[in-house]
């Protein structure tokens, strides 16, 4: 398999690739605490505005319409004028939204807040996109992995940090991740290196600056021409997505319905979840990776989210429940770091950002159709439908993995 080789001006920047990663981490880890702490509140404010149920839930899918809209143009815009800028615009329209959010007193205003953060919310995918600009191939999926970490750990101790401030009003949490995310932005103003110039530094980075000059922005059939070859990556990362998008939907419905724990064991549930999460990707899979492949980390990881999910709601046993969290979790993890790399390791360095916000497209799609979908099922069918539908899109995503070693690159 054909593969980039990085030029020779990533030689001096990778000694001070570790810290610049370090930083990045720090900045996902706090822009994720941010949306962590705000999330969980946002159907209570949205219901003291007296909205209803189904404007809830379009508040609650904006985020994601915005994002799929958005993220490859964003991810293009990147390999253009650098990583870091559209990383500072991610965390300034973050925290102009949370402002929006804290101030709103309409339905159009919450629901702008929402369309505003998504549609700047390119950070998860520049931050790969940068990962891929410091570290060579054989370290990628560790790097990817600690981002992923971050996300991970940042959606744990959101949620707890939300409820102590909640107690003094709904209003607390949302302009205390205003404030946030503004010290972090300040942060990553001043310590974050632009990453771009390690990997576009070579002879044949003027010739590729001037062919995206000449690329209309906003040519999507063009973005996904230049792609098709990673389309059956974007699939499984879709898939996988969906699966566990679903199941987001309707967990805090079944555990209470068979599984009998209260609004607190949820939490807890949750928590395990995230931590298994971020310990698949922030070690585990800098552990195996290189191993055993990217290739082999998306089909086991695939496997173990289908085995995770398949008796989720009907095995009414509370010790099971702990062990399929830990299978979905970990599964989740390793699938979506593994084709983040490998969609990274398979495209040129000049549309790396590209590629990888229309990755991120891709989740934000299956984040949209998978919670409508979940819903449904459960409506339908009861505790245990979206689950065995979530085993059946990542056995799915198992398969079409077992068939990803010949991409080549885009």
């Amino acid at each position: 398999m054909p593969t980039s080789q990085p030029s020779k001006a990533a030689a001096p920047a990778a000694a001070n690739g570790s810290a610049a990663r370090f930083i990045l981490f720090v900045t996902v880890f706090f822009d994720l605490l941010g949306f962590g702490i705000v999330i969980p509140f946002l159907p209570m404010y949205a219901a003291r505005l007296r909205v209803g149920a189904g404007a809830i839930g379009l508040v609650l899918a904006a985020y994601s319409i915005a994002q799929l809209l958005c993220a490859p143009f964003l991810g293009r815009l990147s390999d253009r004028i650098g990583r870091r800028p559209i990383i500072l615009l991610g965390l300034f329209g973050s925290s102009v939204s949370y402002l929006i959010y804290g101030f709103a007193a309409s339905f159009a205003a919450l629901l702008l807040s929402r369309l505003v953060h998504g549609a700047c919310a390119a950070t998860i995918s520049t931050a790969q996109a940068y990962v891929a600009d410091t570290t060579e191939e054989t370290k990628r999926a560790h790097a990817m992995g600690m981002i992923g970490a971050a996300f991970g750990l940042g959606f744990v101790l959101g949620p707890a940090i939300g409820g102590v401030l909640g107690a003094v009003s709904l209003r607390t949490p949302v302009l205390f991740a205003a404030a946030l995310t503004f010290a972090n932005l300040i942060f990553a103003a001043a310590r974050l290196p632009e990453s771009r110039t390690v990997r576009a530094g070579g002879a044949a980075a003027p010739a590729a600056k001037a062919r995206a000059g000449r690329r209309s922005l906003f040519d999507l059939p063009r973005l996904l021409e230049r792609h098709c070859a990673l389309a059956r990556l974007f699939v499984v990362a879709f898939l996988i997505t969906f699966a566990i998008a679903a199941l987001e939907a309707t967990f805090a419905l079944t555990v209470p319905a068979v599984y009998g724990y209260a609004a607190a064991g949820v939490g807890g549930l949750l928590a395990l979840a995230g931590l298994a999460q971020a310990l698949a990707q922030g070690y585990l899979v800098g552990r195996l990776a290189p191993r055993v492949g990217e290739t082999t980390l998306a089909i086991a990881g695939a496997a173990a989210l289908a085995l995770g999910l398949a008796p989720l709601g009907s095995w009414p046993s509370r010790a099971a429940l702990y062990a399929m969290l830990i299978l979905i979790a970990a599964g989740y993890g390793f699938g979506t770091t593994a084709v983040a790399t490998l969609i990274s390791r398979r495209t040129r360095p000049e549309l790396q950002g590209e590629a990888l916000g229309l990755n991120q497209s891709m989740l934000s799609l299956a984040r949209v159709l998978g919670p409508l979908a979940g819903g449904i099922a459960y409506q339908a069918q009861g505790p245990a439908a979206p689950y065995l539908g979530g085993a059946a899109a990542a056995f799915v995503a198992m398969v079409l993995a077992t068939r990803i070693g010949h991409i080549r690159a885009a």
